[in-house]
Formats: C-alpha cells, structure tokens, sequence
C-alpha cells in the first residue's frame, strides 16, 4: 500500500499518531507531489463526512479523525509551502463569527499554500471588524469566508458591510462556502464566487485573480 494511501486510512481511522507518522514519512522522503497530498486530505475528510452521514459514525469519531488531521497538516504545511516558491497571491481566510468548524478550512489553507498563496488564516469565530481591518492590513487579493452553519447569513453580510465601510469592497474579492452554504447563499449576500470543496476554491481563486 502506497503513502498516500496509508496516510487517507490513518485518518479515517482517527488514528493521529499513525497520520502524523505517515506525514513525517511523506516529508522525508520529500517526493509526494503536493495537490497529490491535498486531493488525499480531502478524500479521506469526505469519507469520513459520507460514514457520519450513513450513521456508521458520530461525533466523537469524527472529531478523531479531525485530530488526525490538524496533527498531521501542523508537519506537512511547511513541506507544502516550500515546494511552490512563486507567491500566487495574498488570501486572508477564516470562519465567520457565530461559526466554530475548522475541518475543512484548514485543509483548504494547505491547499492554497501548496498552490503558492500568502495566506493568513484568522482561525474561527471571527468579527466582521476583524476580517475588514486584517485584509487592509495585508493588502488582500481574496478574502474566503468558511460558514458551515445554517445560521451564518448575517454574519456573511456583516463582513461584506465591514468592507464598505472600510472603503476595501472594490479592493478584495470575497469567496464564500462551507458544508450548510450554498450557491444561492452567496448570490444572496453579494460574494464574488461560491466553492464548495478545494477543487472549486482553489478555481475560485485562479479565475478571480486571473492567474
């Protein structure tokens, strides 16, 4: 069984310690194509995602696997990003206020480093004030909202009204997604594109910076 292969069982199995082991394998044998190690994550999450649907799994398995996933992403996030040198553009990402998922964000921000992205990723539960005062401060190209609750409509609206307000709406496109999102969601509040998995962000991301 190949790495990668080893590395998507490991957490769906919940298993950190294995997943991390196997991330230090992938970082020293220092061959693992990127967008390769990405597209794996993202399996693996989606599996785990489709047993808890099913019911074969419940939170506290979930919640394994999501430990799995934070120990291994904190030893190959520097294995991705030295690997894409050219910087594509600066992202600044978070989840919205009222809204405490990381899963999926992070696995995203991996994505977007690996694709050569500057990001900063403000982590969960963020102020509206924050994402407008931050993407000033870092001269944004992109701003992604993750909103994975069915309640964060306001807070969507409360970020894009932050960016008015600070005169920056005109200066920073905005992509919105996350598990309870929807395309209509996003043409309702007024974003500039909807992704709903790394595949469609980090297209999301190409066809707005034009690259």
């Amino acid at each position: 069984m190949d790495l990668l292969s080893r590395f998507q069982i490991a957490i769906i199995d919940g298993d950190a310690d294995r997943a991390a082991a196997v991330a230090e394998e992938i970082t020293a044998g220092a061959e693992a194509d990127p967008d390769a190690i990405i597209s794996s994550l993202s399996g693996a999450m989606e599996a785990v995602g489709e047993k808890y649907e099913t019911g074969e799994y419940f939170i506290p398995e979930m919640l394994r696997s999501a430990e799995a996933v934070e120990k291994a992403l904190s030893l190959l996030d520097p294995y991705l990003f030295e690997r894409r040198r050219d910087i594509s553009g600066v992202i600044v990402i978070g989840t919205v206020k009222g809204d405490i998922h990381n899963i999926g964000k992070n696995i995203i921000v991996s994505a977007l480093r690996a694709s050569g992205y500057k990001v900063h990723d403000l982590g969960v539960n963020v102020p509206a004030a924050r994402f407008a005062a931050t993407v000033n401060e870092v001269n944004a190209d992109l701003l992604l909202l993750s909103a994975f609750t069915t309640s964060t409509r306001q807070a969507l609206i409360e970020v894009l009204q932050a960016l008015e307000d600070a005169g920056l709406r005109g200066r920073v496109k905005v992509v919105s997604g996350g598990a309870a999102h929807s395309e209509e969601l996003a043409r309702e509040v007024g974003v500039d594109a909807f992704a709903s998995d790394v595949k469609s962000t980090l297209a999301a991301c190409r066809e707005l910076l034009g690259s």
